[in-house]
């Protein structure tokens, strides 16, 4: 499955997005603005999940990480025409202890 990120965009074909229950819990507990983002990040990343700006975390190609927004880090699987959202890491800049200037 390598090099399927190299000219995906050319095809209309959008992976069908589902999300573990953890990642759904997180998921809905953002506020209407984060959830906006994640969501118009999400529906991108549908059309082109090896992006070149998502990377392998896993053994083969199917099991990726991206930062989706600056403050959403998304870990996923790809698999058979769909993009399983497995877990969300989200900052809030609240609890930073040293913030830069």
């Amino acid at each position: 499955m390598t090099g399927q990120g190299e000219g995906s965009m050319l095809h209309d074909e959008v992976y069908e997005v589902l999300y573990t229950e953890p990642a759904a819990r997180d998921r809905d507990r953002l506020d209407p603005v984060r959830r906006a983002a994640l969501d118009k990040a999400v529906g991108i990343l549908a059309r082109d999940p090896y992006t070149e700006v998502s990377r392998s975390i896993g053994v083969g190609d199917q099991d990726r990480e991206i930062r989706l927004t600056s403050q959403i880090v998304a870990e996923y699987m790809v698999s058979r025409g769909r993009l399983l959202l497995v877990m969300l890491r989200i900052f809030d800049d609240k609890d930073i202890l040293l913030p830069e200037a």
